[in-house]
């Protein structure tokens, strides 16, 4: 048995280990689309890792979610708040504020959204 060096992993398993790690971020069938708002530069860095990190998993694990993502200027002299809008199937909107928030942060509230919807209906289901 001769001792080779086992290869090095590629950029693609790479890519698909990041976006199949745990938790999963499934979403609620309910939510029909995402829309952020966040700055082009200098602000809003945990909205910032949000985008880099978490949404491209939630996109992967929810392949028929509509996201648009909307980088805008931000100047000290007029300041406005980071944003996601959750369109549901229904028309309504919940917005999470991403304010002064970490990524996990983030991510936490979007699932909590999910969450909300699916008890929502379990309680309907039960009465």
């Amino acid at each position: 048995m001769s001792s080779r060096a086992l290869p090095s992993p590629s950029s693609l398993s790479k890519a698909l280990s990041q976006l199949t790690r745990a938790p999963i971020p499934v979403l609620s069938p309910t939510v029909r689309s995402l829309s952020l708002s966040l700055a082009n530069r200098n602000a809003h860095y945990g909205a910032k890792h949000f985008l880099k990190e978490d949404l491209p998993r939630i996109a992967y694990a929810n392949p028929n979610l509509n996201v648009r993502v909307t980088r805008k200027e931000h100047k000290k002299e007029s300041p406005w708040a980071p944003e996601i809008v959750v369109e549901l199937l229904d028309g309504t909107t919940k917005t999470v504020d991403m304010t002064q928030k970490h990524s996990s942060v983030i991510l936490k509230e979007l699932l909590e959204i999910k969450a909300q919807e699916t008890g929502a209906q379990s309680d309907a289901v039960t009465q």
